[in-house]
């Protein structure tokens, strides 16, 4: 959460109207958290046992009221102004969907060789299986119209870390129109993801997926 206190001063500098929900997935250890939600009028949902990435997004975006609700990963990687180039995006006509692209900017270049190539093979395989270019799936920050939450999330029951590829999956399903930003990387925080250990489980949801729906 230290990196949190600097977006919202960004928002405040922009003048943003921003609401903050943030997803606790079943960690008993919540009092330093419910003291720095409550001094600083952000909404704090729990999760009485830990359900996994797409169980948390999937809460925070049903939950939230505004028009435009964007989810971000807590370490906050990327430049402050892909926010802006996120809504700037919203004024396209017929736009739903917006999220970001990493492909393109300096961020990989900036990650371990391991991690850039655990990255370029998951996204071959997942455009193999899913039949249909998916684009940079993993990418931490993805903004949704109002509209299109139920249809999203509502639907979607994967909880792991490969619900992004669900979300965007059902997007495409149901034509929703998409655009892509660039997510230029902003610090060098450590994931938390370790992709080899994910990647069988995430796999496995995306087969089932496909075959499923």
């Amino acid at each position: 959460m230290r990196e949190l206190p600097g977006l919202i001063s960004y928002f405040q500098s922009k003048q943003y109207d921003a609401e903050v929900i943030i997803v606790n997935d079943g960690s008993t250890q919540t009092s330093s958290l419910q003291e720095f939600c409550s001094q600083n009028g952000f909404q704090l949902i729990h999760h009485k046992t830990n359900q996994g990435k797409g169980a948390s997004v999937r809460t925070g975006m049903m939950s939230a009221s505004s028009a435009v609700r964007i989810f971000t990963d807590a370490d906050i990687p990327f430049q402050y102004h892909i926010f802006d180039d996120i809504l700037q995006r919203f004024n396209q006509p017929g736009v739903k969907i917006v999220c970001g692209d990493r492909r393109k900017s300096d961020y990989f270049r900036r990650t371990p060789l391991i991690r850039r190539m655990g990255s370029g093979v998951f996204s071959w395989l997942v455009n193999v299986i899913m039949l249909r270019n998916m684009g940079d799936t993993q990418c931490g920050i993805k903004a949704f119209r109002q509209d299109v939450i139920a249809q999203v999330f509502g639907q979607s029951h994967l909880n792991g870390f490969a619900a992004d590829i669900e979300w965007l999956y059902r997007a495409h399903l149901a034509k929703v129109k998409i655009e892509w930003v660039n997510a230029e990387f902003r610090n060098a925080g450590e994931s938390s993801v370790v992709f080899w250990k994910q990647a069988l489980k995430m796999f496995k949801d995306l087969i089932i997926l496909r075959i499923k729906g």
